[in-house]
């Protein structure tokens, strides 16, 4: 199921992930897909006694990406509610190769701790990266990023969140 339920204020939404990518409005789908899958498994261990809060969230995040903030946003809110945290080092809004591929979904009540696995994204898209944000594309070096972008999309909509995010905790807050 791609669809993310999630109440505002008790008002339930069904948020898609053709809704993350018309909000993102950039070329970043890899990030959509990737934050949209996330939040899909942090929902389903945050709604596992009722259907989770916007309000009640708070995300910190290791990834910068504008398309993991803005699904961030979509579905969450807590971007500009002041809500969202960013653990990597990094001042620009975009990917970085030292940008950590974890996060933190917390209701108040407890945590989900989701990091990516490790084989999804190969070393060879954050040297790319690190090159196009330093010294600029070439069309070839595009083309690449592109497909690299392309294939980790497919990967991580063919994978069962449980595999794209094996090491997820649960924890409680007391």
């Amino acid at each position: 199921m791609n669809i993310i339920l999630i109440n505002d204020h008790g008002k339930p939404l069904k948020l898609t992930y053709r809704g993350a990518l018309s909000y993102h409005e950039g070329n970043a789908y890899w990030g959509c897909a990737l934050a949209y899958r996330m939040l899909q498994l942090a929902g389903k261990f945050l709604s596992r006694e009722q259907t989770w809060e916007r309000q009640n969230l708070r995300i910190t995040s290791g990834h910068p990406g504008p398309g993991v903030r803005d699904t961030i946003e979509y579905v969450t809110g807590c971007v500009s509610n002041g809500r969202y945290e960013l653990t990597c080092k990094t001042t620009e809004p975009r990917c970085v190769g030292k940008m950590d591929y974890r996060w933190k979904v917390d209701d108040g009540t407890q945590c989900v701790d989701l990091k990516l696995a490790e084989d999804i994204v190969p070393k060879a898209f954050l040297k790319l990266l690190d090159r196009i944000n330093h010294n600029g594309a070439q069309k070839s070096e595009q083309e690449a990023l592109e497909s690299l972008k392309q294939s980790m999309t497919d990967k991580i909509w063919r994978l069962d969140l449980e595999d794209a995010f094996p090491d997820t905790k649960l924890i409680r807050i007391d």
